[in-house]
């Protein structure tokens, strides 16, 4: 399997280093994919480069399968579609059903599947955003948990077999086997972000880390006012620190799923704990985690950014100033 080489072939450009030999992040692995400027374009984080994949524009929300396969949304006669492009070139592109604009896309580890949010467009306007599946070469879609819910907003595969939902909380739902369906507070991946709102959760396939975009916020007049947007990585909270305590918002812990929460606070016991993370310029271009768990990249006012190893004293380093919508793959140059 080739992969992203085979792209090269096609002729699309291929952009300097963003480092020379002193490379702060040639220890991470895997291929991250963005957009920049309506394209979809590459970035190695181990040898800096960036490579442009499509040059026909209008895409958002890429993402690779394992076998090299890109996924994204592409806006086309003016309505958005599917569209999967295999390493040789070949692309397919198709559209959702009628009234359904797309917001965000995912493709599937195996290449089988897209989970997408939506919004149905109506004479009234949109309606909330709604997450399904669909085949990744035609539109035979279905509803999460068999409906089309609008109390989740946001989809991202964790492995082939598991989406976490955004909803006011991360959701962990099995797609096949014969568990598939809800995990339920039981799962460790079942949680919620008191501190936060509007949050999107991307979790790594080992499980070892999630990262968090949101925003933190104040009561005023008795509305919420965002304070901030927040890009926030979190590991595992380990036996002795999911004993049931008091907690302030400000502190982000990620509480399980028996917590309450309250004006300013509330009683949590810690699923998650915070390592590390970032302030946003403006509002967020989208975020990702690595599939080992050990980097994050986020995109903001400033560009497409990349961390080093997660921790207290990790540094981000932006490798796209025109990038957004980061999605990490394992798939190797």
């Amino acid at each position: 399997m080739k992969g992203l080489a085979a792209y090269l072939a096609l002729g699309l450009m291929l952009l300097p280093l963003v480092w020379g030999q002193d490379n702060p992040l040639a220890s991470l692995k895997g291929t991250i994919v963005y957009i920049r400027e309506g394209n979809v374009w590459a970035f190695t984080p181990s040898t800096g480069e960036r490579r442009q994949l499509t040059q026909d524009g209008g895409y958002r929300s890429p993402s690779l399968a394992d076998d090299g396969t890109l996924g994204a949304v592409q806006t086309i006669a003016g309505r958005s579609h599917f569209v999967t492009i295999r390493p040789n070139g070949q692309k397919r592109a198709f559209p959702p059903g009628e009234l359904i604009n797309l917001v965000h896309a995912e493709l599937s580890p195996d290449g089988s599947l897209f989970a997408f949010a939506y919004v149905v467009v109506t004479p009234l306007g949109p309606n909330p955003a709604r997450v399904g599946l669909t085949f990744s070469d035609h539109w035979a879609a279905a509803g999460v948990g068999g409906s089309f819910s609008s109390s989740y907003y946001h989809a991202r595969w964790m492995t082939a077999e598991r989406l976490v939902l955004s909803g006011g909380g991360s959701f962990p739902y099995l797609v096949r086997g014969a568990k598939s369906g809800w995990e339920g507070e039981e799962s460790p991946y079942q949680f919620e972000i008191p501190g936060l709102r509007y949050e999107t959760y991307d979790i790594a396939r080992n499980g070892a880390r999630f990262l968090v975009i949101g925003a933190t916020y104040r009561i005023v007049d008795y509305k919420e006012q965002i304070t901030g947007w927040h890009a926030i990585a979190y590991r595992p909270a380990r036996p002795e620190e999911q004993a049931v305590y008091e907690f302030s918002l400000e502190e982000m812990r990620a509480c399980r799923g028996d917590s309450t929460a309250r004006f300013g606070g509330g009683s949590c016991v810690p699923g998650w704990i915070p390592e590390g993370g970032f302030s946003l310029q403006g509002e967020p271009q989208g975020g990702a985690i690595s599939p080992d768990g050990r980097a994050m990249a986020f995109a903001d006012a400033r560009g497409l950014l990349v961390t080093g190893p997660i921790g207290p004293s990790m540094r981000a380093f932006v490798v796209d100033p025109k990038g957004s919508e980061p999605e990490w793959s394992p798939l190797a140059r």
